[in-house]
């Protein structure tokens, strides 16, 4: 009799916690992961919030004009790893990596993010983060890249984000978890890494066994990614892939059925081992580059946009800037929107135009917010002087570190010296931010009033 009671209590509170689970959370403090409710985004505390901070770019994936390396757009990552392996042996191409990695993102910068006001950053990873992407090879002993198909988790895989993310608990802010870079790539861009079948837009898209392969690679790193931190309520949601675009005979990319049929079967994968987190998927470009949710029966999801409006447009913010909220308001895909990269330069780098960069940072930062669009700055530090690409520039001009042609200790001199120390605080930019975070329209209301970037 006392078993069967025990069982009858046993399987109740089984139950219980299923229904806790799947019902959402309760009022009790901390039971809740990041998620969603219609458009509006909640916290920990089942409480709706904004979700503002900036990017960690640069730091795991080296981009040319950001970081302070000479890498060039037609290189990637996978390009100069390989090069480092080869001039240098493996060990020493490695220890060169973690002299960079120590110093382009430390504590400091987590705790100079938070003192702004933000509460979480963006981290672009790629595969080669979580797996040794060059191998040498057996006949010729030169290193190369690892075959797709041989790709496996290396020992320190997730160092660099376990990292990430115990300093976001620290500093009481969130962590998202953003694969920039692909298995192949997802875009062919030297920001994704690898820019392997750049004209195709990566060789994720490949209608082959190769193709086949990187998909499925991808895949199984995404799973590795969500059982490490499945339980971790400080991930505010994984962020399945970085500006996917398939480019068309022009060179565009965009997304399309192809993209979304792939982004559903990560959806699938992720969702077998963690059914909590939130889920992001990025248009290339456009609002209307993601399909309505309801298609493809995505629950607990995010969608995605990048904004440039890059000079050479020469159209100016207000129209940009309005055209985002109309098709955002014309698509109303009950989501929460989230601008995870953007940039601001005033009209005053277009024909005939008088708006200041200072005068349009404040405008959009002020329209995000009241909007209720969630977003992250590109970029939270920038290797150079006086640019609206970093919440932190360069105090001083910076050395470029060849990787073809310098030194190791010339390499290291280089990297090392990356470190924030010798960066300052962009305060012109900061200024047009932090006094808007605060009014941050989290219920998503429609705002009783104009913006200043959408009145010219």
């Amino acid at each position: 009799m006392k078993k069967a009671v025990f069982f009858v209590i046993a399987v109740a509170a089984l139950m219980a916690t299923l229904v806790f689970s799947f019902a959402g959370c309760t009022s009790v403090k901390e039971k809740c992961f990041v998620h969603t409710e219609g458009a509006v985004l909640k916290d920990k505390y089942d409480t709706p919030f904004g979700l503002v901070g900036t990017n960690l770019g640069g730091w795991l994936v080296q981009e040319s004009y950001l970081v302070p390396t000479d890498v060039g757009e037609e290189y990637g990552q996978i390009d100069m790893l390989i090069e480092l392996a080869n001039r240098f042996g493996k060990e020493q191409a490695d220890e060169l990596v973690k002299i960079y990695e120590d110093n382009w993102v430390t504590e400091a910068d987590f705790a100079f993010i938070k003192s702004l006001g933000m509460n979480c950053v963006r981290l672009p990873f790629t595969y080669m983060t979580l797996c040794d992407a060059v191998t040498q090879d057996q006949a010729t002993r030169a290193y190369v890249r690892t075959p797709y198909e041989e790709l496996t988790l290396k020992k320190d895989a997730f160092a660099r984000l376990d990292q990430a993310l115990e300093l976001c608990k620290k500093y009481d802010m969130y962590l998202i978890l953003d694969m920039h870079g692909a298995v192949g790539s997802q875009n062919g861009n030297d920001h994704s890494g690898d820019i392997a079948m750049h004209d195709e837009g990566g060789l994720l898209w490949r209608d082959d066994e190769t193709g086949e392969i990187c998909r499925e690679k991808t895949k199984e790193l995404w799973v590795a990614v969500a059982t490490r931190y499945k339980n971790e309520k400080n991930v505010a949601f994984y962020d399945l892939l970085n500006e996917p675009g398939i480019k068309d005979a022009d060179g565009n990319q965009t997304t399309n059925e192809r993209v979304f049929d792939y982004f559903d079967e990560l959806y699938d994968a992720i969702r077998a081992v963690d059914p909590n987190h939130a889920i992001c998927m990025e248009s290339c470009w456009e609002m209307a580059n993601l399909p309505d949710p309801s298609e493809y029966g995505w629950t607990n999801v995010v969608y995605q946009y990048h904004h440039y409006n890059w000079s050479s447009l020469n159209i100016y913010n207000m129209g940009f800037y309005s055209l985002k909220m109309l098709q955002a308001q014309a698509l109303d895909y009950s989501v929460p929107i989230f601008v995870g990269e953007f940039n601001v330069w005033g009209d005053s780098s277009r024909s005939g135009g008088d708006q200041t960069d200072e005068e349009a940072w404040d405008g959009v930062v002020e329209l995000y917010t009241g909007l209720g669009w969630h977003f992250t700055t590109w970029n939270f530090k920038h290797a150079a002087q006086n640019s609206t690409w970093g919440l932190l520039n360069a105090k001083g001009e910076v050395a470029q570190a060849n990787f073809k042609t310098d030194s190791f200790e010339r390499i290291a001199q280089c990297w090392r010296a990356a470190n924030s120390e010798n960066y300052a605080e962009n305060k012109t930019l900061t200024a047009c931010i932090k006094p808007h975070l605060s009014s941050f329209n989290a219920m998503r209301q429609e705002p009783l009033r104009d913006f200043a970037i959408l009145n010219g």
